[in-house]
């Protein structure tokens, strides 16, 4: 077998039967290239254990002191509480972070590839992401440490966020407040490489009512676009049909108070009339006095940036798993 030190492109080439420029596109613009003839240069690379000259160079340096992150929903404040986090513990050890924003699968396929091939980082974190077994693979022969947060796999750390168990918190307190005519409010979850937070949610709030011998009439629950002309028509609809609903449970506190605002508009006062929870306690929240289900958004990125650093340091250490736990932050919405 050729030595790793020894092999070019044109061998990587030859032995996949495809064109050097091909595996360049591989390398450099994985999405330029089919899926099959993708994999097929991917497997080559891997036999022979190809490393492209440029990297070659930097590999010698050991480490790059770049960590990347990879999520959906960038623009979102409770993802920016989270990088915060992340910032507040590698910034003393002076790491760069390197931010993938994805918006389809394709993109996540395509940054995770190019990310194992290339090599370029120390480490990896995933926010609230769902994969494959074919990329759980790829990732467990990356090289460089990877964590989640918001979802487990096995053989990785993972930052656990229990959305289920964030549904059953939220209509436990308000059932202990009396509530037992319930409703939710809540973005769909419509791509399929994200967590789906919103359903988890719903599905343990659900429960917890259920168990109580109260079941939540299906006009009372409500599952939309975020895009925020779609939400309002959507909201408004909602408050115009509900009958008698005491609170509310909404998957976000962007969308909570989105709805805080628009039930004032039309007059329901909160929370004489009508409970409104949220779910992430972002900043906002303190500063428009919504009640809200605290996920420790920053001490999730905190860990998940501890977790990649301590398995730089170790590699060999065991995988861990942290359960982040829950509470209602009581403000002017519900009490």
């Amino acid at each position: 077998m050729i030595q790793s030190s020894q092999v070019t492109i044109y061998d990587v080439a030859e032995k996949a039967g495809v064109s050097p420029a091909t595996v360049s596109r591989v390398l450099n613009a994985p999405e330029k290239v089919g899926e099959k003839k993708r994999q097929l240069v991917l497997d080559v690379i891997k036999e022979l254990n190809f490393v492209p000259k440029a990297d070659a160079v930097i590999n010698a340096r050991k480490t790059y002191k770049k960590i990347a992150v990879i999520a959906p929903f960038f623009t979102q404040p409770s993802f920016m509480q989270r990088l915060r986090g992340v910032a507040e513990v590698l910034a003393p050890e002076h790491y760069e972070l390197v931010i993938y924003s994805i918006g389809t699968a394709v993109d996540l396929n395509n940054y995770v590839t190019s990310l194992v091939v290339q090599k370029r980082v120390d480490g990896l974190i995933l926010f609230c992401v769902q994969i494959n077994e074919q990329m759980q693979e790829m990732l467990k022969n990356a090289g460089f440490p990877v964590c989640f947060v918001e979802q487990v796999y096995d053989d990785f750390d993972c930052i656990v966020i229990d959305n289920k168990k964030g549904g059953k918190t939220a209509a436990e307190y308000f059932y202990n407040l009396g509530c037992r005519n319930p409703g939710f409010i809540g973005e769909k979850s419509y791509l399929d490489y994200s967590v789906p937070a919103t359903e988890d949610r719903l599905a343990g709030f659900k429960k917890y009512f259920a168990s109580k011998g109260i079941d939540i009439a299906p006009q009372n629950i409500w599952l939309g676009e975020f895009a925020e002309d779609k939400l309002d028509v959507g909201i408004n609809a909602y408050l115009n049909q509900m009958e008698d609903l005491d609170c509310v449970f909404c998957s976000s506190d962007l969308i909570a108070t989105r709805f805080f605002y628009l039930a004032r508009q039309k007059g329901i006062k909160c929370p004489e009339k009508l409970k409104i929870l949220g779910f992430d306690d972002i900043d906002i929240s303190q500063y428009v006095g919504l009640s809200s289900i605290d996920q420790h958004l920053e001490e999730s990125g905190r860990q998940a940036a501890q977790q990649i650093l301590e398995r730089i340091a170790n590699p060999e250490k065991s995988t861990i798993s942290i359960k982040l736990p829950l509470h209602v932050v009581e403000r002017n919405t519900t009490c």
